[in-house]
């Protein structure tokens, strides 16, 4: 995939192996970390105050001094020994760096530090194999990370940021994929994510963005408590496209992985409510990326993603975007390779399995079976499979729904499956749907009420 750096946009169809990580870590429409690092980087920091109160040595001072002079002739002098090229001056800055990190604790202090280490890898991204280099001559696993986790849970916004972003740079530009595991930095995202500071919240979505590009750490990120939940619930109440696209962007790239297509709708219901963003959606990237993640959720997860998307009613909301002109021509194959795929699956499917799927995806109508005596007659009993699944469905969107229609449909199903199921009043008494059903005879809808009405007077003039 290529990736401008102001856009981070997959084209449609885009595989695995073409997603990018060249765009910047924080996008430039994001000012509030660099507005911040402006005002740190004028002030002064009293190094040689820190020197009499023997913070630092006498000779860490005086290669922070040198360094200062020119941090780019500093840390790129390359050395030759022996045919081969060393950066000898530039591995002892970075350990400078790491060192004053982990023995100073002013907050001011540290700022600066970490302004400086984001400068010099922002400047020359290859600097960041001087990081892996000292690691190495530590012989230390837990570096160069251990020192920016740790100062993730420093009670200072500005050095959580910042720490954060270095330590996504330094993992996306390992020589190789390290062997470390992010959880920590995935923990701590997930907690921005529900910060009040929506600047730190698109900080924390561009990170997890940029982190997830990485296969090796998807499922990783899907396994953090409360990870995929928090970013639902951002979508579930922004409408800023560019959030938007963000949040989704994470969703597209965690369905690569089939473990993870397979359990996203089943654990989260997202199939709704990107369905209600695309029908809504101004901005082309916002469609696109949603596109991207169905192709993606058919492709890896069809069994666990089809009726799902046939019970939302996506095949009509792809017939509608498919009327649209795009400036992606991959769009519309995409919307194409859905439709063909849906269509096939609608053919295949019986009365019945268009009745059990829309009732598992909540978007009930007043489609054909419900109004059917016949599809009644020879159903009705079906609703006690799988421990009375469809039943209990049922019961729960009459307790959660807020649609009128999806109301007085599921208080007229319930009334049917009275009259016809084996054993259906029973089974409604013990499900609580008796009570459920009669509490809507006082809803503010007339259909719903009326729908209510019938239900109940069905339970009471037929046989238990």
């Amino acid at each position: 995939m290529s990736n401008s750096p102001a856009t981070k946009n997959p084209p449609a169809g885009t595989s695995d192996e073409d997603v990018s990580i060249d765009a910047p870590i924080v996008a430039s429409h994001n000012k509030y970390l660099e507005e911040q690092s402006n005002a740190i980087r004028a002030r002064t920091i009293p190094w040689e105050g820190y020197q009499r109160a023997s913070l630092i040595t006498e000779e860490e001072l005086a290669q922070i001094r040198q360094f200062e002079k020119n941090p780019a002739a500093a840390l790129d002098e390359v050395k030759k020994f022996e045919g081969n090229l060393y950066n000898e001056a530039g591995e002892k800055y970075i350990q400078l760096f790491l060192n004053l990190l982990q023995k100073l604790v002013r907050t001011d202090t540290i700022q600066n530090i970490l302004v400086l280490i984001d400068d010099v890898l922002t400047e020359k991204p290859e600097r960041a194999e001087l990081f892996y280099k000292v690691a190495e001559q530590k012989g230390d696993p837990t570096l160069p990370y251990a020192p920016f986790v740790k100062l993730l849970k420093k009670d200072d916004e500005y050095i959580q940021l910042k720490a954060a972003k270095i330590l996504t740079f330094l993992l996306l530009n390992a020589p190789q994929t390290p062997e470390y595991v992010p959880t920590e930095l995935f923990s701590w995202i997930t907690t921005q994510l529900q910060n009040t500071n929506l600047n730190v919240v698109d900080i924390a979505v561009q990170l997890l963005q940029s982190l997830l590009s990485v296969p090796k750490y998807r499922l990783v990120f899907y396994q953090t408590p409360s990870g995929v939940s928090t970013l639902v619930d951002i979508l579930k109440r922004s409408t800023n496209a560019q959030m938007q696209y963000q949040t989704i962007y994470i969703l597209w790239l965690l369905t690569f992985e089939k473990e993870i297509a397979a359990d996203l709708q089943r654990k989260y219901d997202v199939i709704p409510i990107l369905i209600d963003i695309a029908k809504t959606a101004i901005k082309e990237k916002v469609v696109r990326v949603i596109v991207s993640t169905f192709v993606n959720m058919l492709k890896n997860a069809p069994q666990e993603n089809m009726y799902a998307m046939i019970g939302n009613k996506l095949l009509n909301v792809c017939e509608n975007l498919s009327g649209r002109k795009w400036s992606d021509p991959e769009i519309a194959e995409d919307l194409e390779f859905i439709k063909e795929e849906l269509s096939k699956s609608v053919a295949n499917l019986s009365t019945f399995d268009e009745y059990a799927s829309e009732v598992r995806s909540g978007k009930l109508d007043w489609s054909p079976p419900h109004m059917s005596e016949q599809f009644w007659k020879q159903n009705a009993s079906r609703l006690n499979d799988k421990d009375y699944e469809l039943l209990r469905a049922l019961s729960r969107l009459i307790a959660t729904s807020n649609d009128p229609k999806v109301l007085a449909v599921a208080a007229h199903d319930v009334g049917q499956y009275a009259k016809y199921g084996n054993n259906g009043k029973r089974a409604i008494q013990d499900t609580g749907l008796k009570t459920q059903v009669m509490q809507l005879m006082t809803h503010a809808d007339p259909d719903v009420r009326y729908q209510a009405l019938v239900g109940v007077q069905k339970f009471m003039t037929h046989a238990w």
